[in-house]
């Protein structure tokens, strides 16, 4: 009975915080002009957002997928794709493609639709999941964001990271990975870093394993791949809690960018 209690205390919090969160992050004065975001625009934005946090499964907090928003809203009407690795059910894509729409941009959403590759040899992250976890078939994903989000500014690329990732070449003003395993995120980064705009954003959803976001501080990686030294994480080691809404799971965000 108290668990139950303690759950609706947290859903009743949860959805009471809602209508501030969308207020507080959207109501930022450095949204760029040329974009013509009213306030009722905003406000539908963060409704429907908060919407897709519901009905479709993903890992990925409401009030992340927010601050992504803001970012976007934010950058000026540049040249420059928006990014995601690792989309499993397409909830957070939903969320950035209506973003994209209202900033002109496209989303390049890459991911195998078949889960989780089989591990290699020396991943840390390994035990943690099985091959073939967070699946989410490519037509699934397309129905999901046709009917939430906004499907024409959405490209898609299936397949592992190895070997979709090396013909990435247009520059990126927005990143945002959710691969879990170690491999995964050396491949996708050392792909993203170089087209990464001065300005940009690589977030990220798994701050919370200090051994998996090592990489960002790893001095030898980064000389022996970009001869730089490591950006670093702004956020890195914050907690995670289930989502009051669906029990899932859910990880603060990181974030670096080139300096």
């Amino acid at each position: 009975m108290r668990g139950k209690i303690d759950w609706l205390v947290a859903r009743v919090y949860f959805l009471s915080t809602v209508p501030f969160s969308v207020l507080f992050v959207l109501r930022s004065s450095a949204i760029h002009s040329s974009y013509h975001v009213s306030g009722l625009a905003k406000i539908m934005l963060g409704v429907r957002m908060f919407r897709n946090s519901i009905v479709i499964s993903r890992g990925t907090s409401f009030k992340a997928t927010l601050a992504m928003a803001l970012k976007l809203l934010e950058t000026p009407p540049t040249e420059g794709l928006v990014v995601e690795c690792g989309t499993w059910k397409g909830g957070s894509a939903a969320n950035l493609s209506l973003v994209c729409r209202i900033t002109g941009r496209t989303l390049r959403i890459y991911d195998s639709f078949r889960g989780l590759p089989p591990p290699e040899t020396g991943d840390r992250e390994a035990p943690y999941y099985q091959t073939g976890e967070y699946a989410g078939s490519l037509d699934e994903v397309r129905a999901n964001i046709r009917r939430y989000g906004a499907l024409e500014c959405c490209e898609f690329v299936e397949g592992w990271f190895r070997d979709t990732m090396p013909s990435l070449s247009e520059p990126i003003v927005l990143a945002y990975l959710d691969v879990d395993l170690e491999a995964s995120l050396d491949t996708c980064m050392k792909y993203i870093w170089p087209c990464l705009e001065r300005g940009g954003f690589v977030f990220t959803d798994e701050c919370t394993n200090l051994d998996y976001v090592a990489l960002f501080y790893s001095e030898r990686w980064w000389r022996e791949n970009f001869d730089e030294t490591p950006p670093g994480l702004v956020g890195a080691g914050t907690w995670t809690a289930p989502d009051p809404m669906t029990g899932n799971r859910v990880e603060i965000l990181s974030v670096i960018g080139p300096s």
